[in-house]
């Protein structure tokens, strides 16, 4: 059956200038629903944030493991991160984006593309705030700390990690952090109300993937995207089911003191009920966590409906425009489930 009413929504959003390149992937109930990609690009994009909670489900599997606790401090895995008042950031602190680590003004351009430097840097990092005293969104700071412990306690590259935690056991065949020849992402284009006057030199290089940032290097698809959330939800076998329920639930709410002071809960690794994820009516008082990327992407999933979706595009927008470009698609996709009957 044709998801018409997302065809409508596109379409009416092409007619307003604030749709490019769109590719959505709908779950429900475990299954797959083909009928959407006949909306499709198949193509790859580049995701931005809305990968962080890849980063964060390697943790998952470690913790799964028993390899780590979220309680534990940073430094026990890195020890020269506990210079300069940082002795007591755990790892739960970054995933909560309340580690004190977020502003990186001070950093050059150049310093972006060479990690070593990175990681220097945040070892003589002072705290803006003490641990766990507020949320500042953790823009890249996230991926460097968390994809450096992950490295040091496996010995193995976050690449690697990655692939063998959750690609390869989920069959996310287009996901990956770095370009490794093959075919590059679709462009990335700004319209003329998004606050990136310009796209900055440093998103430049990461466009073109040369910064090991890992936090905002991830590139994927819409099908990938979904899959992972509709198997967070479903598969048992691969997180057992009271882990799903640790990593999804409320662990810290409040003001973001990076995003406006808007208001914000969050599990770890991925937000909860928040409006950046949850901006339509019909699942709003669902249980539902997924995680956007630079005013573009988004990826959730309600455990109330049992619904995973994607939607990936490559126009950024104003904060308000894009909230108003995802109320219409996620409406017209609920509409059109609804009508299917599954």
């Amino acid at each position: 059956m044709m998801p018409i009413n997302t065809e409508k929504a596109i379409n009416q959003l092409s007619k307003e200038g604030l749709v490019k390149d769109i590719s959505i992937s709908v779950f429900k109930k475990n299954k797959y629903i083909e009928d959407f990609e006949k909306l499709n690009e198949s193509d790859l994009f580049h995701i931005f944030s809305a990968g962080k909670p890849f980063i964060a489900s390697v943790l998952w599997k470690l913790y799964e493991k028993k390899i780590i606790d979220f309680d534990d401090p940073i430094s026990k895995f890195w020890p020269e991160f506990g210079k300069k008042n940082k002795q007591n950031i755990t790892i739960k602190h970054v995933l909560t984006h309340s580690s004190g680590i977020s502003i990186t003004s001070s950093l050059l351009d150049h310093d972006y593309i060479d990690l070593n430097r990175v990681c220097r840097w945040i070892e003589n990092y002072e705290p803006e705030s003490n641990p766990g005293e507020k949320i500042s969104y953790h823009e890249v700071t996230y991926g460097w700390i968390l994809g450096e412990i992950i490295q040091r306690i496996t010995n193995k590259t976050f690449n690697e990690n990655f692939n063998e935690y959750v690609a390869n056991p989920l069959g996310l065949e287009s996901t990956n952090f770095t370009l490794e020849g093959k075919k590059f992402p679709k462009e990335v284009y700004r319209h003329e109300s998004s606050e990136l006057k310009t796209i900055p030199s440093i998103f430049k290089l990461l466009l073109i993937n040369k910064i090991p940032m890992i936090s905002g290097t991830c590139i994927s698809t819409s099908y990938d995207l979904a899959k992972f959330y509709n198997e967070l939800i479903n598969n048992d076998k691969w997180l057992n089911k009271k882990i799903k329920k640790e990593v999804t639930r409320v662990h810290k709410e409040g003001n973001d003191h990076n995003s406006e002071l808007k208001f914000t809960r969050l599990g770890l690794g991925v937000r909860i009920n928040s409006k950046i994820i949850n901006i339509d009516d019909s699942i709003s008082n669902s249980e539902t966590f997924g995680h956007s990327g630079l005013v573009s992407c988004v990826g959730l999933a309600s455990y109330d409906q049992n619904i995973s979706l994607a939607i990936l595009n490559n126009l950024l927008l104003s904060d308000q425009l894009n909230e108003h470009r995802m109320r219409t698609i996620i409406s017209a996709i609920i509409m059109d489930i609804d009508r299917m009957k599954i």
